[in-house]
């Protein structure tokens, strides 16, 4: 095969892989309610297998890039992704409660050994200068994942039951734990290095601050993404078709700020890629202060929110996997840690602060996750 399309088809099939993990992360909350009464239990008690899945990927993700350097790269996804499937798939026929908080951990486990690699081999399969573009083209599977995977997964489980909808990701992901080993065969790899080296990255403030950039990221758009309907209630009406839309301009305008991040990255620089975005964002969700009653006004903020977030996300990627490329593998499964810790504590703080101050409250909670993002990038001295 052509090599240029050998690595067309090898960024999509990464691309691919995230995004059924994403869509898998991200439909169960469309469902809760459905997987509750089918299971006898409450929404909230469902609401705790995600926490679970968050929580393993987020502290198995460096542990694997850790224990499993040694191996190669194609191995670990190919392996991560056939366990995900398994996991996913008990899960979709699970007959009580504790069986499907059990199998959503185990798919946890499986995402933990792929997010990570899948986000740091891309760069490698690049062509000089186009690094970023390589990269915002995987992280596209994410951001797709909002866009489509979430909303046709929940349109699928409305249309027959959740099980229907959580099975085809497993069938998805057992046919890419197949093809991934052998499609990334001799992908170009990192140095080995000592344990010690892999440990060291930790204490690069660069790295830390990175870490902390992405969980305030991801910890402001889940405020308001997870409670979306409360934030647009004033306009929706209670309408899920209208929500549905409004999640369906912002996904799409993720999906263009995605790919506009990664030429921007190539033509600014990540670094300042990423504040230009982040600036973006915090005005976007200060403006919900004054668009919550107008759903042109809503809609407008909702496709600013999506281009500013997916690309400072995608800078932000391309920022820590280019500080040690040495180290990319390590780096960015610290990465997908502060990822997954975002996504846990968001619903949690979510809720206190809805609780207290209304869907205005949120807003500018998400606002100052975002501003102290921003703070990460400012300039500090590496080491190597």
């Amino acid at each position: 095969m052509d090599p240029h399309h050998l690595t067309r088809l090898r960024l999509g099939t990464l691309a691919f892989a995230l995004f059924v993990v994403g869509t898998n992360a991200f439909v169960v909350a469309g469902v809760l309610p459905a997987i509750g009464e089918s299971l006898s239990v409450t929404p909230t008690l469902v609401s705790y297998a995600i926490s679970a899945y968050a929580v393993l990927v987020a502290v198995l993700a460096p542990v694997f890039s850790t224990l499993l350097a040694h191996v190669p790269p194609e191995r670990v996804m190919a392996a991560g992704m056939v366990v995900f499937a398994v996991g996913t798939g008990a899960s979709a026929i699970a007959p009580n409660y504790p069986v499907f908080f059990f199998a959503r951990a185990v798919a946890g486990i499986g995402a933990a050994g792929l997010v990570p690699l899948a986000t740091a081999i891309a760069p490698r399969l690049a062509e000089p200068g186009k690094q970023g573009r390589a990269m915002a083209v995987v992280a596209l599977g994410f951001t797709m994942a909002v866009a489509l995977g979430s909303p046709v997964g929940t349109g699928l489980a409305e249309i027959t039951n959740w099980r229907v909808s959580i099975g085809g990701l497993a069938v998805l992901g057992a046919v890419l734990g197949l093809a991934i080993a052998p499609l990334l065969r001799d992908v170009p790899r990192n140095p080995r290095v000592s344990l010690a080296e892999r440990l060291g990255v930790l204490t690069d403030p660069r790295v830390i601050m990175g870490v902390i950039a992405i969980m305030m990221m991801i910890m402001s758009f889940n405020l308001i993404y997870v409670f979306s309907s409360e934030v647009t209630l004033s306009v929706t009406g209670g309408d899920g078709a209208i929500l549905a839309v409004l999640l369906l301009v912002f996904g799409l305008s993720g999906a263009v700020g995605n790919q506009l991040g990664g030429w921007l990255i190539d033509t600014w620089g990540d670094v300042m890629t990423m504040r230009v975005a982040l600036v973006i964002e915090i005005g976007a969700f200060l403006l919900m202060l004054i668009t919550l009653d107008s759903l042109a006004g809503t809609a407008m903020v909702f496709a600013l929110w999506g281009a500013s977030g997916f690309s400072s996300v995608v800078a932000l990627q391309h920022r820590l996997a280019s500080l040690r490329p040495m180290h990319s593998g390590i780096i960015l499964s610290w990465y997908s840690t502060g990822m997954y810790v975002g996504i846990s504590l968001a619903p949690v703080i979510g809720a206190a602060v809805l609780l207290g101050q209304g869907p205005a409250g949120l807003a500018v909670a998400a606002a100052i996750a975002a501003a102290i993002a921003l703070l990460m990038t400012v300039p500090v001295r590496g080491r190597a």
